[in-house]
């Protein structure tokens, strides 16, 4: 049937379009954006991927012409389209997504990898599904290092942007008491809180469409709680600018904001905006050319 086949459509990118081009997959594609690194060429060019039903020929077309308009002015390549058969669609992550060491315990496992994890490793489990966040990317990692080295034991978390779970899973195992985790995504929502399940955390991880504020998404609901002691937000530069307001009213006087999936050349822009809602002591974590910008709230 049409609807069990899904398009594919990827581009390759140079660093400082990644932003732009996930911009508009994100626009268009079910289920968001996936940036993966390129094999050999770690740092230089991305791989960025989105998936539209084969039969939305008409939301297709649009997003083909543009990226071709994009690819006149920015460093990206023309769109590769591949139709994916029901069985190649259950195997187009799998060929991305091997087990991944991060940091000094975390340890991501594709559900259908077999690992036999060493003594003091903290395993995630995790099927992507059409959610970002695999953990393959640097803004993921970049996260997944921050919540090793910030976690408060006992903490209130909220992951803004949750995609696939990761990061709340990762901080539910690691020692947060409860987990917000908010996306604006439906099948976001949906993935996320299979992988909770997936990983025995769904009595701490609680997944609910929501944002913290913005100019979009205005049928989204709006989640106004606070008093969160570390808050993540694993998005894009202009995003987390536009949701600054938002993202650091959720934290605890005194508490963490991270923030990542920023290009290195926007990182001063986002630093001055979260610093002109009151976060402070913003330190900068960097791997190739993205960063991680980790604040305490003044207070």
């Amino acid at each position: 049937m049409a609807e069990q086949r899904w398009v594919e459509i990827s581009v390759e990118v140079a660093p400082d379009a990644v932003d732009d081009v996930v911009g508009l997959l994100s626009r268009y594609c079910t289920g968001g954006a996936v940036v993966e690194e390129m094999p050999g060429n770690a740092g230089r060019r991305s791989l960025v991927k989105g998936f539209l039903p084969v039969w939305d020929a008409e939301t297709r077309s649009k997003l083909e012409i543009a990226l071709l308009l994009l690819s006149r002015t920015a460093p990206i390549s023309e769109p590769r389209v591949t139709v994916l058969e029901p069985a190649d669609w259950a195997e187009a992550w799998k060929a991305f997504f091997p087990p991944q060491h991060i940091g000094e315990h975390t340890v991501i496992v594709p559900t259908w990898q077999p690992y036999d994890p060493a003594p003091g490793e903290v395993i995630i489990q995790l099927d992507p599904g059409m959610a970002f966040g695999t953990g393959l990317h640097a803004t993921t990692r970049l996260c997944l290092l921050a919540i090793e080295r910030y976690l408060p034991p006992g903490a209130r978390v909220l992951d803004v942007g949750t995609g696939s779970g990761i990061l709340a899973i990762a901080a539910a195992l690691q020692g947060a008491a409860t987990v917000e985790a908010i996306d604006v995504d439906p099948v976001s929502v949906r993935v996320a809180a299979d992988n909770a399940a997936l990983n025995a955390v769904s009595d701490r991880v609680h997944v609910s469409l929501g944002t913290v504020g913005g100019r979009g998404h205005h049928d989204v609901p709006r989640h106004t709680a606070t008093g969160y002691d570390l808050v993540l937000a694993n998005i894009l530069a202009e995003v987390i600018i536009d949701l600054a307001d938002g993202l650091v009213a959720a934290v605890r006087p005194g508490g963490l904001l991270v923030s990542s999936g920023i290009i290195a050349s926007k990182a001063a822009a986002v630093a001055t905006a979260l610093e002109g809602v009151g976060l402070r002591d913003v330190a900068r974590e960097e791997e190739g050319d993205w960063v991680a910008l980790v604040g305490r709230r003044e207070g």
